[in-house]
């Protein structure tokens, strides 16, 4: 019964990550703030990784990485934000099995920590190693509206996500 209950529970974390997806991905359906719209699989491959094992966490944290890769990057740098999803996701579910307790604090902590980290690495690879002419400019001007944007995402799909992961555990008794 245990594995049909975990069955479930990923087949809905799989939909809920490409429901999500095709939301932040349609043109015009998120409006953008200062020319800024949020990456929102950043918050939910996080809080997922707060509920699930260290191996649950890595693949969430690979699906939405290979998403990423294809939606923000036009397929250019396939594997940039996978690996990185990967290491933060598996490194937030181990934080949250031996050190954290699963909350909102700890959903924003990672959250922010995931996003400054992947946003920050973007603008450094994009933008200051490629030789681009104001770098500074597009930190201040599309990677921190970005960063902000992002993050009040956060209560929203961690407080979906807890529900979600609670009510089918709790059911399963």
């Amino acid at each position: 019964m245990t594995d049909r209950k975990k069955l479930l529970r990923y087949f809905a974390y799989t939909i809920e990550i490409i429901v999500i997806y095709l939301l932040n991905e349609t043109p015009g359906l998120i409006p953008p703030v200062f020319g800024a719209r949020p990456v929102l699989l950043l918050p939910v491959a996080v809080s997922i990784a707060l509920f699930e094992s260290e191996t649950a966490a890595i693949g969430f944290g690979l699906f939405c990485g290979i998403l990423l890769d294809f939606g923000m990057s036009g397929g250019a740098s396939i594997g940039f934000h996978t690996l990185l999803l990967c290491i933060l996701c598996y490194c937030a579910a181990l934080m949250a099995i031996h050190l954290l307790r699963a909350s909102l604090l700890s959903a924003l902590l990672l959250s922010t920590v995931a996003v400054a980290l992947i946003l920050l690495l973007q603008w450094l690879f994009y933008y200051v190693f490629s030789g681009y002419e104001y770098p500074g400019f597009a930190l201040v001007s599309h990677f921190l509206p970005r960063f902000v944007y992002t993050l009040l995402s956060v209560p929203l799909i961690y407080a979906f996500n807890r529900a979600f992961a609670l009510n089918i555990r709790e059911s399963a008794g």
